[in-house]
């Protein structure tokens, strides 16, 4: 659903100009604890409580917060001359906020990032901390935000997050844009999704959305499309989902155009134990241990092959985007945590085979495997010199289970001017 256009005058003619700040709230808290005990979809559309929060429950599910001050009254020059540097980075719901923390202000490579498209992001969740992860981390760089709600999240979190004891406060999950430069205006995609989250195992409400955001860079207006797929669909809903979303930005407008995130191109049908076993099989068969493994790696190849042909078909391209040759996020059987997670996927009758298997047949590679799932794409624009930030730490704790991903985006002519006289009119 289109939120109401965010315009600065002078610079451009849409009408109803939104506050710089807005804060995503609700006070239904205390409900959620009920609504979490419904077991069935029926019995909560029946519910009386669910039904007296479901008008301010459905504005929070569909709402923004933003914070754009940061971006106003300066100069539009990038951190590097003639450069605009993007960074995708599933921050793991910002869960080790004190080391994401860390690295983006401290890690060269990241603290150069004009834009920063960060998927997985908490706000209220005990997990977290309660934190606001987005405002916190904007206001600790400088820059401004806007946070697209995903999910109202009903329990602590997925298998590998549970028992820390912190109840979740506002319980809201998404995604943000954080930039350096003004955003005249936004909207986002809402990705129905086949899985009802209301019956998995980290129960929760709502859909996963696309966030558009127009930005104004010191040669132009740019469109950005922050993504985050469905991990429990298939390739065919990933595929379905990204033909909504250019389908979207056609109507959104812009003649240059980034898309990222975390696309989730795992290979794998997930929406069923069932899918998950004959999936895995076939890969097996077909191209043996080794042949699988170098399918994670090139999922636009063969598994994955409609998602990107829906990006090719709205104009987008990932070559010179994306660095091929380093993995985004691992299969590691060694991790408490994936461990936990696997359960989630597995049929319960083969479990334990399964893993035995797994484990055996991955000890060439350590037991960890990598893939490919964040990407990098883009239209009428010049990408240079994209990369992988393998495994970054922080006091050696991994900040996340994603790799960060980033590449440079080279302005026009008129790139190097300063335009802040302009924005302040």
């Amino acid at each position: 659903m289109p939120t109401n256009l965010f315009a600065y005058p002078n610079l451009v003619s849409e009408p109803g100009p939104l506050p710089l700040r807005s804060q995503l709230d609700h006070d239904f808290t205390d409900a959620l604890a009920h609504i979490a005990r419904i077991r069935t979809r029926r019995r909560l559309e029946r519910d009386p409580v669910f039904r007296t929060i479901r008008p301010q429950l459905e504005r929070v599910l569909r709402g923004f917060e933003w914070d754009l001050e940061p971006t106003l009254g300066h100069s539009l020059a990038p951190r590097r001359p003639g450069i605009v540097r993007a960074v995708a980075w599933n921050v793991e719901r910002g869960k080790r906020f004190e080391g994401l923390h860390t690295l983006l202000t401290s890690d060269p490579e990241l603290t150069a990032a004009d834009l920063l498209l960060l998927t997985e992001v908490d706000i209220g969740m005990g997990r977290s901390g309660n934190r606001n992860v987005p405002k916190e981390l904007a206001h600790a760089l400088g820059m401004g935000y806007v946070f697209a709600n995903y999910h109202i999240v009903l329990v602590e979190g997925d298998r590998g997050e549970r028992g820390h004891g912190v109840p979740n406060t506002k319980a809201m999950h998404g995604c943000a844009l954080l930039t350096r430069f003004p955003v005249l205006r936004f909207e986002a995609v809402e990705l129905h999704e086949r899985r009802d989250k209301f019956h998995a195992t980290e129960k929760r409400i709502g859909n996963k959305r696309a966030l558009l955001c127009e930005l104004l860079l010191p040669d132009g207006p740019l469109t950005v499309a922050l993504v985050h797929l469905d991990p429990f669909a298939g390739p065919r809903d990933r595929a379905r989902h990204i033909r909504e979303i250019v389908a979207r930005l056609r109507e959104f407008g812009g003649e240059r155009m980034l898309l990222g995130g975390d696309l989730n191109t795992n290979t794998y049908d997930l929406s069923s134990g069932r899918g998950l076993a004959y999936n895995f099989f076939y890969k097996l068969t077909r191209f043996g241990i080794e042949g699988m493994a170098a399918q994670y790696m090139k999922p636009e190849e063969h598994f994955e092959r409609a998602v990107f042909a829906a990006m090719r078909e709205g104009g987008f391209e990932i070559d010179g985007f994306n660095d091929f040759t380093r993995g985004t996020i691992y299969y590691d059987i060694y991790d408490p945590e994936i461990f936990r997670k696997a359960l989630d996927y597995m049929p319960k009758a083969m479990r334990r085979v399964m893993w035995t298997y797994l484990e055996r047949r991955l000890a060439p590679w350590g037991g960890r495997v990598p893939l490919r799932v964040d990407w990098f794409a883009g239209k009428g624009l010049r990408p240079r010199a994209p990369q992988v930030i393998e495994r970054p730490v922080a006091e050696g704790k991994l900040v996340s289970d994603h790799n960060p991903i980033l590449v440079d985006i080279e302005l026009g002519p008129d790139g190097e001017s300063d335009m802040s006289e302009e924005s302040d009119e």
